[in-house]
């Protein structure tokens, strides 16, 4: 394949790439850098073009500065025609999310997130790749919204053997490039990771300029005038363009070709032809954010005596372009350039002249703030806060958090507390935002330069939030007591000081969340409404913690403070802390929905910081369902967007960790968790510590070291317990390897007490999950006593209770013991069936110890039946193998571990009685072989 040689005028180093890129063997992606004008785009187009020709699916979508707050609009253009072809063999799920996501559909069931989106993506790349190599072109990335970044990263993260192709350009300098607050671009990179070549465009030697000028303009100049223009344009193809269409226009008198002395004065002399009016309507539509004709119009009354003829002239002249209602340049870099020319006084006076001209309090203190130097000013600062106000009350807390920043720098020294209300202000955006360590640093600065007023205690809680936010550890609480002490007799402050203590303190929960709201009482109708909210969901928890169980009228209280509100954050609301709350308490279809619904909030506010969080709580609510691929993949998710915002996601890889024990992926927990645990002991964070060391003992446990579990995991239950955490779900549930571990290790007394604590903590000790894991635990310390008549009563009763659970892997594990020790009284048929229940149950789970343990368990008792029926996770792998397909692109495209897919097969090959591949396979073909079709006689 090769790219138009013709068109691509002086590129012999791109066209090379694009023919590599498009090739046999090609690296997997190709990003085009350079600077405005460079030819990004021309290289881009000739790519696309190449790989059409040659019969790839081209996707393309190309950034608009305009719709990149616009979310799915780079998806729409890529995916908006070939759902259409292959959409219907997507499964109903998936390309429901799609079709939502492009606004193909309205919604009308459980709200949409990113991950359905970017799964959905995946899915839908996967089956294009099937029919053949899919180049995604993406031209001006930097302009592409973050929505369509985040679903193609996704994608592409998981995409390493499909034919799929990246080719991307993206403006590294000048107007319109890649800035550190808008530079999601780096996703794509990330995710390419080795598979990427970035090509940075060079200038154009003169030759090539030539031949450009030539076929493009019909122009030709000597050896002397070319070599001018090159050393003016530097070589940049859009600035030689510009100017030989000034050659055309005027011609060469006396020969000389009318090279400016710079590019600049190249602006400058196309602007002297024009009347003063024309040039002012450029500088005014480039200088506006949102430049409409009757903002243009307006700028221009003074000026001109006709501003909408000018306007009009100005768009005959090629300056500008009038459509829709809006004036913009006719070219991004002729505005920038125009406006970067003007002497500093004059530049100042037009913004100036514009801030007065403009509503919106946003847009005017942007202009305002630019037309000052840069000192400290009040009149400057007091627009900025008023903007930051505006732009939050309509949820633009990105906007909100700059100008708020801004104008606690331009607010002059002697006004200590406007400063610092604005510091505050800003600190509590960036929080929203996710942005933490720019946050803190807020909070650093308000805290140091708050006088001795109320406003010290306000900087000092919102201080010891964000210290306890980043690293979970001890420091914030020195600040959160001082807090205390800085609100003498502030009764409000008081209480908002207790909440927090509260809300970061599990040891002290009960008494500060108790005390805050009784402060709240006093001050009646004038209490603060967010402190309400906290101090309820504080409680709450505690109450969680301690066993009680969810009380709903404390949950009452909290949505109608909440209700007071202008705009709670998405973590602080009640109905997102009961998505968290319903697994607590066993209700996993009800947290599972109401996390989607959450997710779905985070998504279309942005809240990148609680997007982590709530991909952790879906980790969680599917570990204990059993849906351990979704429960992989949520916890990646979340330990990859707390990472990529500097938030460490440490309960992300507790979680994770203890998935990869379920599923025998050891080395994981090993690689892993001991660097987790040294960093949540440096930040002195108890509860990280615990939750660390129970991932931790689970993969001991599994891999047959119980000594070092039952001492693992019992640091781990005595840290916990410190914390006052009775609740065993509030533990990652780690009593039923700790139990296991402790008789293992031969420690039954201390197995003995731990179930005497399940049965008393409170009212959740005779929930179901809860009391059929103490039984389990009470029937095996019965059986390693000898007592097997006693071990089959509490073992039998544990197997009842746990129908109710809805914890499989907890069923699965007490049938297991149930058929270990009928085993032992000799009842091979009662034991076999059990132990065949259990292995059915944790193939299905996919867990891999588990399926090794029952499979030991079944040859003890003397094997099962080879006609056994095979799980629906068993026959997926099964048909897999049938299709050719290896271990790894199975796990691959299943997202599970090859330990699983072996597992599976194990467990299949049994079965079915064969004992290999080849066998397997011929058996599946035979069977689909002689199997009648549905509409056979």
């Amino acid at each position: 394949m090769s790219v138009d040689e013709a068109r691509l005028v002086g590129r012999r180093a791109e066209q090379l790439a694009l023919d590599a890129l498009l090739g046999a063997g090609g690296r997997g992606a190709l990003f085009i850098e350079g600077e405005a004008g460079i030819g990004k785009s021309t290289v881009w187009a000739l790519g696309t073009a190449a790989a059409a020709r040659a019969g790839w699916r081209v996707l393309t979508t190309r950034g608009s500065e305009t719709e990149t707050g616009l979310s799915f609009a780079g998806l729409t253009d890529l995916f908006d025609l070939v759902i259409d072809d292959v959409g219907q063999d997507l499964r109903p799920d998936q390309r429901d999310a799609l079709e939502l996501a492009l606004l193909r559909k309205s919604a009308s069931g459980a709200p949409l997130g990113q991950r359905e989106v970017s799964v959905a993506s995946l899915a839908l790349l996967r089956r294009l790749c099937a029919d053949g190599p899919v180049l995604l072109a993406l031209d001006d990335v930097q302009w592409v919204d973050n929505a369509t970044i985040d679903a193609v990263a996704f994608a592409l993260r998981r995409l390493e053997t499909e034919p799929i192709r990246v080719l991307a350009t993206r403006r590294i300098t000048g107007p319109g490039a890649l800035t550190p607050e808008h530079n999601r671009a780096d996703l794509l990179q990330t995710a390419l990771g080795e598979r990427l070549e970035i090509l940075r465009l060079q200038p154009l030697d003169g030759p090539s300029i030539g031949q450009l000028l030539e076929s493009r303009l019909g122009i030709s100049l000597g050896g002397r005038g070319l070599a001018q223009l090159v050393e003016r344009t530097r070589g940049n193809p859009f600035w030689a363009l510009e100017i030989g269409t000034a050659i055309a226009r005027h011609g060469m008198p006396d020969d000389r070709l009318p090279v400016p002395a710079s590019l600049s004065t190249l602006v400058t002399t196309r602007l002297a032809e024009l009347t003063p009016e024309v040039r002012e309507t450029l500088l005014v539509c480039s200088a506006l954010s949102a430049p409409t004709v009757a903002l243009t119009t307006a700028a221009l009354t003074d000026i001109a005596d006709n501003p909408i003829q000018t306007i009009d002239a100005a768009t005959a002249a090629g300056v500008v372009q009038h459509s829709g209602g809006r004036v913009r340049p006719a070219h991004p870099l002729l505005g920038s350039i125009a406006l970067d020319m003007l002497p500093p006084g004059a530049k100042r006076r037009l913004y100036r002249r514009l801030a007065g001209i403009v509503a919106d309090p946003e847009q005017h203190a942007r202009l305002l703030a630019l037309a000052t130097d840069g000192a400290p000013d009040a009149e400057v600062a007091r627009a900025l806060d008023a903007g930051a106000v505006a732009a939050r009350s309509r949820g633009a807390v990105s906007a909100a958090a700059q100008l708020a920043e801004q104008a606690a720098t331009m607010t002059p020294a002697a006004q200590a507390e406007d400063r610092v209300r604005r510091l505050i202000f800003a600190c509590e955006l960036l929080s929203v935002l996710g942005d933490v360590p720019t946050a803190r640093r807020c909070a650093e600065e308000a805290l140091a330069q708050s006088p001795a007023t109320p406003i010290r205690c306000r900087a000092g809680l919102l201080l010891a939030s964000i210290e306890c936010w980043i690293d979970g550890g001890r420091g914030w609480q020195a600040h959160a007591e001082q807090a205390l002490r800085d609100a003498g007799d502030n009764v409000e402050l008081q209480a908002q000081a207790h909440a927090l203590l509260a809300n970061r303190s599990p040891a002290g929960a009960s008494l500060h969340a108790e005390r805050a709201l009784s402060l709240l009482d006093q001050l009646g109708p004038e209490a603060d409404p967010r402190t309400i909210t906290e101090a309820c969901l504080t409680l709450q928890m505690a109450h969680l913690e301690m066993g009680a169980g969810i009380d709903d009228e404390l949950l009452r209280r909290a949505a109608y403070a909440e209700a007071r509100l202008p705009r709670p954050a998405l973590l602080n609301r009640a109905e997102t802390h009961r998505a968290f709350w319903l697994k607590h308490v066993d209700d996993l279809d009800g947290s599972r929905s109401a996390l989607q619904a959450a997710i779905e909030v985070a998504s279309v506010e942005g809240v990148e910081a609680v997007l982590s969080n709530l991909m952790l709580q879906v980790a969680l609510t599917e570990l204990w369902a059993g849906r351990y691929t979704e429960a992989i993949l949520a916890a990646e998710e979340a330990i990859r967007i707390g990472e990529e915002i500097d938030i460490p996601a440490g309960t992300g890889y507790y979680v994770r960790g203890q998935l990869a024990a379920y599923t025998g992926d050891f080395e994981w927990v090993r690689k892993e968790l001991p660097a987790r645990l040294a960093l949540v002991e440096d930040a002195k964070s108890d509860r990280g510590i615990g939750l660390c060391l129970a991932a931790i003992g689970a993969g001991e446990l599994l891999a047959g070291e119980a000594t070092a579990a039952a001492a693992t995991l019992g640091r781990a239950y005595e840290t916990l317990m410190a914390l006052g955490i009775r609740e065993p779900s509030r533990r990652l549930r780690l009593e039923s390897d700790y139990g296991q571990a402790l008789i293992t290790a031969g420690k039954l007394d201390e197995a003995a007490s731990l179930v005497a604590e399940l049965r008393s903590f409170g009212p959740r000790s005779a929930a179901p999950t809860t009391r059929g894991i103490a039984l389990r635990i009470d029937g095996l310390i019965s059986a390693a006593r000898g007592d097997l008549d006693r071990a089959m009563e509490l073992l039998d009763e544990a197997a009842r209770v746990h129908e109710e659970s809805p914890l499989p892997l907890e069923r699965g594990r007490t049938l297991l013991a149930f058929g270990q020790v009928l085993r032992r009284r000799r009842a091979k048929a009662r034991a076999g069936a059990n132990v065949r229940a259990a292995l059915d149950i944790f193939v299905d789970l996919g867990a891999t110890p588990f399926i090794e343990s029952a499979q030991e368990e079944l040859t003890s008792i003397g094997g099962g039946s080879s006609n056994a029926r095979l799980t629906a996770a068993e026959q997926r792998v099964a048909d897999l193998v049938a299709n050719g397909l290896t271990n790894q692109q199975i796990a691959t495209r299943l997202f599970v571990s090859v330990r699983t897919i072996e597992s599976h097969l194990a467990s299949t090959y049994r079965k079915i009685g064969v004992r290999s591949r080849i066998e397997l396979a011929r058996t599946m073909n035979r069977s689909q072989t002689e199997t009648p079709s549905p509409t056979a006689d």
